[in-house]
C-alpha cells in the first residue's frame, strides 16, 4: 500500500515577497529564543545541566544575534495588523512549535489549499505593513544611523 502524497502547505511566493519570507523565518527563530526563558532541562526542578567536555566554554561565548530587537518588535507590530485568519496561518508556518505544522492546521480544520492562499495573502499584508513601519522608523531617524533589516548592518541615513 502506497502512502498518500503530501500536499504542499506553503504557498509559492513571488520574488517580491522573498525578503518578507526570510524576515518572517528570522522572526520565528527570534520568537522561540525569547519566549522560553532559557533552555529546557531534564530534571523536575529545572536546574539540571549536563556537563560535557567544552560545555562551560560554550556557555561563556556570546550568542549570535539573529534579529535585532527593534526589527523583531517591528515584525510583531506588522504581524498584529494582519487579519486573524491569515495571522494564525503565518504563526503556524513561521514560529515552530512541538506539534507538527500539518497537525496544527488539521486541528484548526485548515486544508492545504486554504493554507497556501492565506499564507500568500498574509505574507503580502505583513510585508506591506512592515515596509510602512520601517519607513516611519527611518523618517524618525533622518540624519542618524539606522539598522538595515535585510543586511543586518548599521547604515547612515541622509536627510532629504
Amino acid at each position: 500500500m502506497m502512502a498518500k502524497p503530501r500536499t504542499q502547505i506553503y504557498a509559492d511566493l513571488p520574488h517580491d515577497l522573498k525578503d518578507a519570507d526570510e524576515l518572517l523565518h528570522r522572526y520565528g527563530q527570534w520568537a522561540i529564543e525569547h519566549n522560553s526563558g532559557g533552555g529546557r532541562c531534564g530534571s523536575a526542578e529545572g536546574n539540571y545541566r549536563a556537563e560535557r567536555g567544552d560545555a562551560l566554554e560554550a556557555r561563556r561565548e556570546p550568542k549570535q544575534v539573529g534579529l535585532h530587537t527593534d526589527v523583531a518588535l517591528r515584525c510583531q507590530r506588522a504581524l498584529i495588523s494582519v487579519p486573524a485568519r491569515e495571522r494564525i496561518v503565518l504563526t503556524i508556518l513561521y514560529v515552530p512549535k512541538r506539534l507538527p505544522i500539518e497537525a496544527q492546521l488539521r486541528l484548526l480544520r485548515i486544508p492545504p489549499a486554504l493554507s497556501q492562499e492565506r499564507h500568500k495573502l498574509g505574507v503580502r499584508m505583513f510585508w506591506n505593513r512592515y515596509q510602512i513601519l520601517e519607513q516611519q522608523a527611518l523618517d524618525k531617524t533622518k540624519g542618524c544611523r539606522a539598522y538595515n533589516t535585510l543586511t543586518s548592518q548599521v547604515v547612515s541615513v541622509s536627510g532629504a
